[in-house]
């Protein structure tokens, strides 16, 4: 007689969206995004080179949208 076989458990890793980027002007994984969504607003800051901005924020915005609009302003000269 035979046993049955057991199945195996396939698991399922779902990806998380990250906490720290990366810096635009230093190249450090050291960006942060501070989200205040009572007043409307997100402080980006780099940890090293002190690259900072404070954008506006949505209700449905994410730290990854703000990060995006971050870097799109940076790559477009307007932050110093």
């Amino acid at each position: 007689m035979g046993r049955r076989r057991r199945r195996k458990v396939i698991r399922v890793v779902k990806k998380s969206l990250p906490k720290i980027f990366i810096c635009p002007r230093c190249g450090a994984r050291s960006v942060k995004v501070i989200m205040n969504a009572g007043a409307g607003k997100a402080r980006v800051t780099c940890s090293i080179c002190g690259l900072s901005a404070e954008l506006p924020v949505s209700p449905s915005s994410q730290p990854v949208d703000i990060y995006c609009r971050f870097s799109d302003l940076f790559y477009a000269r307007k932050l110093t």
